[in-house]
């Protein structure tokens, strides 16, 4: 619990510095930073979005950290602390990204670009890939659930591959169904308000490359979607070890496919989007 405390706090505190610094130096891109819509209305707003954003996260960050160690100081079962832990997280994280779209809009407000974008109509196809990927997901969870134990799922490994953290089966499937819901939820949230400020999910790359709403709501549902394959592989491997005893594959897998998934990403982006003329 104190190890993945300071794990998930470090990860938020490097993760909210590299794009408080890094970010406004890099400029507008679909990869890395704050890359909500809004935030591509201009480069002072991109700037201005991910230093706030960047110091938000590295906060979030040292809480968790904090919290973990207050869990484990207080001698909180690993159990119930883990629950707690993991809650707290999700619930810091989301609190913090809803901050941040709301702080960029207000930014955004006024932009030249906010003239230029027409609404954008709703329809199913925005939706379809992080529906079909979740839903994916559920018939995963329906055909691991009764294998698994009910009091003792082994959820979290070291870097050994040795499990070090634990669930029930109904913490561990409403937590990270949950979690994936949100997810589609969000994906739903900016479909449905692209109807009114279609600036939610506009994109640049630098100055010339740019991705007009229409196809921005596709390439946000690919995004989220590659999370959601994420997540059914993260269920398949802790069914797999909580019924056979072993790892189907090489956890170290999960960091090394973060490359192909970011080249994956940067395809989706140039196969929508448009160069802008000088």
């Amino acid at each position: 619990m104190l190890f993945f405390g300071l794990l998930i706090g470090g990860i938020l505190v490097v993760s909210g510095l590299a794009t408080y610094f890094l970010a406004p130096r890099v400029g507008p891109n679909p990869i890395f930073g704050v890359r909500v819509g809004y935030s591509y209305a201009s480069r002072a707003v991109w700037d201005q979005t991910n230093r706030f954003g960047g110091a938000l996260l590295a906060l979030v960050g040292v809480g968790v950290a904090l919290l973990g160690a207050a869990l484990h100081a207080f001698g909180i079962a690993p159990r119930d602390g883990m629950g707690v832990l993991t809650a707290a997280m999700i619930v810091a994280v989301l609190g913090a990204t809803v901050w941040m779209f709301v702080y960029a809009r207000r930014l955004a407000q006024g932009a030249p670009i906010t003239r230029d974008i027409a609404p954008v109509k709703f329809r199913w196809t925005y939706l379809a890939p992080v529906l079909i990927t979740f839903a994916l997901l559920v018939a995963l969870a329906l055909y691991w659930y009764p294998q698994l134990p009910a009091d003792r799922v082994a959820t979290h490994f070291n870097l050994a591959e040795q499990p070090d953290g634990w669930q029930s089966r109904d913490e561990f499937f409403a937590q990270f169904l949950g979690l994936a819901a949100l997810f589609v939820l969000l994906d739903v949230i900016v479909v449905t308000i692209a109807a009114r400020e279609p600036l939610i999910a506009f994109g640049r790359w630098g100055a010339r490359w740019q991705i007009d709403p229409e196809r921005g709501l596709i390439y946000t549902g690919l995004a989220l979607a590659l999370m959601n394959l994420i997540f059914s592989a993260a269920l398949w491997d802790i069914g797999w070890f909580n019924t056979r005893g072993v790892h189907p594959f090489p956890l170290s897998l999960f960091f090394w496919i973060l490359v192909p998934l970011i080249a994956l990403l940067i395809a989706f982006f140039f196969l929508l989007a448009r160069r802008v003329p000088k």
